[in-house]
């Protein structure tokens, strides 16, 4: 990295803490280092606000940022919404050495984090080092931003053969560019070749995802599994491991492996979703609706807080509800979902028809058909005013049997 001289006083800054102590001496470190343009916001919803108006060199983000949003949270829309770009220098800053919050934070992939309490010498040495590489790789990185995956290819064999030192990250560049262009053979035996010089667990999650994509599941799944047992912290290779022994029909393992992943990072709304899938495919409605009863504790500050989080949440508990006597804490958590459903995502008919058909579903399961019957009416008028939509096939099976019960 010699030779690469990082001038802060040209560089922008983005400021995220929400402790005013932490602000005024994070923010005079950078000054400090030569930052002169730095932007400050306390909340993640006002770091929203401000990436998508302006491009940042440094975001330094707290991951707790109080009410609303944490930094995960912020870091994964982020990630979700391409708000920041790839020639972009992403700092975690947290006070929390929990592998709950750890792995969390990583999972989003920042360019790094820093633990509390740090010096004013440890943060300009981590900036540093973070720069000289963004800098360095700052041709790939634009044909990163770019989506062009051609370009990206010829730009890191390039660097890798300018800068050994970052021949590693070039070539796990070029795997998975391979990968997002459907060159799964290509990728295949670019990853093998890396292997072959040295076991990276880059290289065998790259190698086993490229055997996945070309039906090679049995393949797959012994490459993945090793990835579990050599770093059973890396948890996108647990739900690769879940879709492969999907693919092979083999559902109860798959479930237990998303189980596994989940209890080492338990933040990430998709995998309770899909945990909760998962559960209701080996008729296990109790642990589904625990599931996605997270996800639903989960989606108030993310990104994919959508109608279908609360809808399958629903749908787990008038499953349990046909399996057996409802628990009253259940019948509340189905109201409280139903209730969060309706204030967030009822201006949608389709929404509002699927929320109908879950109840009037679950007063049948529990006897309480007069109600249903209550419901159906309402439904029927929410469709003359067109703010609902009809019920499908199944559903409007379910109506005639209610309907014709005395």
């Amino acid at each position: 990295m010699k030779g690469i001289e990082i001038d802060f006083s040209s560089k922008t800054a983005l400021l995220i803490e929400d402790m005013a102590e932490a602000r005024i001496l994070q923010k005079k470190m950078l000054q400090d280092f030569g930052f002169k343009h730095i932007e400050i916001a306390m909340k993640a919803e006002s770091a929203i606000d401000l990436l998508k108006r302006h491009k940042y060199d440094v975001i330094l983000s707290d991951y707790n940022l109080g009410n609303g949003k944490d930094g995960q949270q912020l870091l994964e829309e982020i990630r979700h919404s391409n708000l920041v770009p790839h020639t972009s220098t992403y700092l975690m800053v947290t006070a929390e050495t929990s592998i709950e919050m750890v792995m969390g934070a990583i999972e989003f992939q920042p360019d790094g984090y820093i633990t509390k309490p740090f010096s004013q010498a440890m943060l300009q040495r981590r900036l540093l080092k973070l720069l000289k590489v963004k800098a360095q790789l700052e041709p790939v990185n634009s044909a990163l931003d770019a989506s062009d995956y051609e370009d990206v290819i010829r730009k890191a064999q390039s660097i890798a053969t300018e800068i050994p030192v970052l021949a590693g990250k070039c070539q796990r560049i070029i795997g998975d560019a391979l990968l997002k262009l459907g060159k799964y053979q290509e990728a295949l035996q670019h990853f093998k070749r890396n292997l072959a010089e040295r076991k990276m667990p880059w290289a065998l999650f790259g190698q086993a995802r490229a055997l996945y994509y070309l039906g090679q599941f049995d393949t797959a799944e012994d490459k993945f599994r090793q990835l579990t047992l050599d770093n059973k912290f890396f948890v996108s290779a647990y739900d690769w491991l879940a879709k492969t022994l999907e693919e092979k029909q083999d559902i109860e393992q798959a479930h237990s492996v998303l189980m596994n992943a989940v209890s080492r990072s338990p933040k990430n709304l998709l995998r309770q979703m899909e945990l909760g899938r998962l559960s209701l495919l080996i008729n296990d409605p109790t642990l589904a609706e625990m599931a996605y009863r997270r996800a639903v504790f989960l989606a108030k500050h993310s990104c994919f807080d959508d109608a279908e989080v609360y809808l399958q949440h629903l749908r787990s508990i008038v499953a349990i509800a046909h399996t057996g006597e409802l628990l009253p804490r259940q019948f509340d958590n189905f109201q409280n979902s139903l209730k969060k459903l309706q204030q967030n995502h009822s201006d949608n008919p389709q929404v509002r028809a699927d929320s109908y058909a879950a109840e009037i579903e679950l007063y049948y399961a529990t006897g309480e058909v007069p109600t249903a019957k209550q419901l159906i009416e309402v439904w029927l008028h929410d469709i003359e005013s067109g703010v609902a939509s009809s019920p499908n096939s199944s559903t409007k099976a379910l109506i005639s049997k209610i309907q014709a019960a005395s």
